[in-house]
């Protein structure tokens, strides 16, 4: 018995070894100036705040300054219902180039994992190397999402909007609506969402940030209807928001249509709209509610189209009197990624944010 003790010690440090030395060549053969971070350092380094928000309102400054290439996504569905999605930017005044890598597998609660997961790459853009691998799992990607929000309302929401109507349940709709806390004072929360028990959860979690009424609406017209703001956080195909229960002085951010396809409006309110604003026009026309637009008045360029880097550059209005309606067209754009992912390693390194990335600030792999 001791003898096949000995045997099995023998043969899992052999194992152990095995995997150090491969441990030890891979991140040899990386640059010694790559941080890794995996979702557990990267929560514990930062959370949504304003700092957060502020630093990819930033991308979105730099982006209508011109100060940034962004590549069309690549897309592509797996077993017809999950998605895969490609974003990447190259910030040039920042020094930087942006990779990020999203997956969209919708049956995965059921199996007890996140619907999302993603891993974020950031290389120098003088030399092209690794300078930062984020593990982020879809976290990093769903706080850039929900600032993204929380930018849009600051500009366009009515002052002294008393009542946010949020449709969807899941971390995209969780998010969306902590970041639309933040910095306002509400009366009421209403969340609409087919599962019950999800909603619930969703009104758990809104309590501990938030004195304001949460209820659990049961439609989506009751939530349009009697809100000030309403936030789309679905993976619908079809619409879930008829322009009939849109009413003057609201604003909608539409967050779940990012991809070919994908729909959650009744395209009468662009029609309807005051201003409709969006984050890059070239995705919102093919992958965002923009690609159900079929007014032969609204040119097909999208020149009817605000993007909201123009308006928080000050470049573009935002609103203007408080009966208007507005709309934002989110699609995910690649500067959220960079800008985030830049906020990021500035933390990790101490330095949040960087301007640049310095490959001698850091040595070592940091896991």
């Amino acid at each position: 018995m001791y003898t096949i003790f000995l045997e099995a010690a023998s043969r899992l440090f052999t194992v152990v070894d095995v995997a150090l030395d491969f441990w030890k060549g891979w991140s040899d053969a990386m640059d010694p100036g790559v941080v890794v971070l995996t979702e557990s350092e990267i929560r514990g380094l930062t959370n949504l705040n304003t700092e957060l928000v502020d630093a990819v309102e930033d991308g979105f400054k730099v982006l209508a300054a011109g100060g940034v290439s962004t590549p069309p996504p690549m897309m592509f569905t797996v077993d017809s219902d999950n998605e895969v999605d490609v974003k990447a930017a190259w910030v040039r005044s920042w020094g930087i180039l942006s990779i990020k890598v999203a997956t969209g597998f919708f049956e995965n609660p059921a199996l007890g994992l996140p619907s999302g997961n993603s891993v974020l790459l950031l290389l120098d853009a003088t030399t092209g190397q690794t300078r930062a691998v984020l593990l982020e799992g879809g976290y990093l990607t769903t706080l850039r999402a929900a600032a993204a929000g929380a930018i849009a309302a600051k500009w366009l929401a009515p002052s002294g909007a008393a009542t946010v109507g949020v449709i969807g349940t899941g971390q995209l709709a969780r998010w969306h609506a902590r970041a639309l806390l933040l910095d306002r004072e509400l009366d009421s929360v209403l969340v609409y969402g087919r599962n019950p028990d999800r909603a619930n959860a969703l009104i758990d979690d809104l309590k501990e940030h938030t004195n304001a009424r949460i209820a659990h609406s049961k439609s989506v017209q009751e939530v349009v209807e009697a809100s000030d703001i309403v936030v789309t956080c679905t993976s619908a195909h079809e619409i879930l928001v008829r322009s009939e229960w849109v009413h003057p002085g609201m604003h909608i951010t539409a967050a779940g249509a990012d991809a070919t396809g994908k729909q959650e409006l009744d395209p009468e309110i662009l029609y309807r709209a005051d201003r409709v604003v969006c984050d890059l026009r070239a995705q919102a026309l093919t992958q965002g509610e923009c690609q159900h637009v079929t007014d032969p008045s609204m040119s097909s360029d999208g020149s009817w189209l605000t993007e909201l880097g123009d308006v928080v550059a000050g470049m573009a209005p935002g609103r203007i009197k408080d009966d208007e309606i507005t709309v934002c067209d989110l699609t995910g754009v690649g500067v959220q990624d960079a800008a985030i992912a830049r906020y990021v390693l500035g933390k990790a390194l101490g330095t949040a944010p960087v301007a640049a990335i310095d490959p001698g600030v850091r040595r070592g792999v940091i896991v």
